[in-house]
């Protein structure tokens, strides 16, 4: 009995000296601070393009719920005015356009800077239009060649036959048009116009290529310019029998303008498609694709072109534009540079969902996988900040 309490007594002293010297080694061992995931008070403020306005608001609401101490502040000034906002005078944390960088944006961006290319959301822009007639205004067929014609004022009445000819059944009323355009720059313009430049021959010798500029549109009699989105949707709506090419969202989430109604557009494959989520989403699983990293050159990137002859795409809407974050990879404030990371990694992985009652579309898989590789390029001091 003596011999086993003896025993038991060393095995108690062995324990207390070896977790002495564990305590020991640990407690003067230097400490190595951990890794935080607590973002800092900072300030972001972006200028773009009047497309993506009501989701940012939404998303802007959202993450000051998740990061309060992040204050973002977008100004919707027009595709073409955010880009020069950000590349030209070096104005805000991040640009914003629904038009990809042409060759010469590309060349004005600092030197020893790369701007990086984010998509964040895509959309459609429609052929909205008031008839005066409330809810009993029904839904038309168009041609990109019949919106080509009336853009170019060539045909000048809502009666016309060649209207009449693609909306059997309708009784199209004896009313004049009056167009409206955007009288900024604009990337909703940039893709309406591509779409007219791709379908139809005319719009394209005697327009030209699609462009953000409001230079290039057809000066019409009596026609209207609307200053941003919102701007064109107020001239349609006060205007009985305008029309005008308008981002969905602006009709969607405003259903008390009774009169602004939106048509179908054939797709390649003879169809009338209405824009909506399904047909939004399709064209962008059609036309999203061999896209460039976020550190490459965008310039031509272009889901409508993609899909205009696509004929076996039966269920897209054909005027679909992707929407781009534009962030600089080389960040000279490390606390704004982490609030921006973070604020575009929340938009691609957590915010898609938040827009799709006002006709936006989350991004597939695979460019939120790019999106999410672009991000971790971006650096302070020469340290990817992620």
């Amino acid at each position: 009995m003596k011999t086993t309490y003896l025993i038991a007594l060393a095995v108690v002293v062995i324990v207390i000296i070896i977790g002495s010297v564990f305590a020991y080694v640990y407690l003067t061992k230097p400490s190595t601070p951990s890794k935080t995931t607590t973002l800092a008070a900072a300030t972001l403020t972006g200028n773009g393009g009047t497309l993506v306005y009501p989701l940012m608001e939404t998303w802007i609401a959202e993450y000051g719920n998740v990061e309060p101490q992040i204050s973002v502040t977008y100004n919707a000034v027009g595709s073409g005015t955010g880009i020069t906002d950000f590349i030209t005078d070096g104005l805000g944390n991040f640009g914003e356009s629904d038009a990809p960088l042409s060759a010469t944006q590309y060349k004005a961006v600092p030197s020893g800077q790369t701007c990086l290319t984010v998509p964040i959301t895509a959309s459609a822009v429609v052929p909205a239009y008031n008839l005066g007639e409330g809810s009993s205004t029904p839904t038309l067929n168009f041609t990109g060649t019949i919106l080509a014609e009336i853009f170019m004022g060539n045909i000048t009445n809502w009666d016309d036959s060649r209207l009449a000819a693609i909306n059997p059944g309708v009784k199209l009323p004896n009313l004049p048009i009056v167009c409206v355009h955007r009288a900024d720059s604009s990337g909703t313009m940039f893709a309406f116009t591509d779409f007219l430049y791709d379908i139809n021959s005319a719009w394209a010798s005697v327009v030209g290529p699609p462009s953000t500029s409001a230079s290039i549109w057809p000066k019409l009699p009596g026609e209207l310019e609307g200053t941003k989105n919102a701007g064109v949707a107020t001239d349609i709506g006060e205007t009985t029998g305008a029309i005008g090419p308008l981002e969905i969202s602006y009709i969607l989430e405003n259903p008390g303008q009774t009169l602004i109604y939106y048509g179908k557009v054939e797709d390649a494959a003879g169809d009338f498609i209405l824009a909506g989520d399904t047909s939004i989403s399709a064209a962008l699983a059609a036309g999203a694709t061999a896209l460039p990293g976020g550190d490459g050159v965008w310039t031509g990137i272009s889901i409508i072109d993609n899909t205009y002859k696509d004929t076996s795409a039966t269920t897209i809407y054909p005027i679909v534009t992707m929407t781009y974050a534009l962030i600089y990879e080389h960040q000279s404030n490390y606390d704004q540079g982490a609030a921006l990371v973070n604020f575009f990694s929340w938009i691609v992985n957590s915010g898609q969902s938040l827009g799709v009652s006002e006709g936006y579309v989350p991004l597939p898989a695979s460019i939120i996988a790019i999106d999410n590789t672009t991000l971790k390029l971006v650096s302070y001091n020469g340290t990817p900040i992620e």
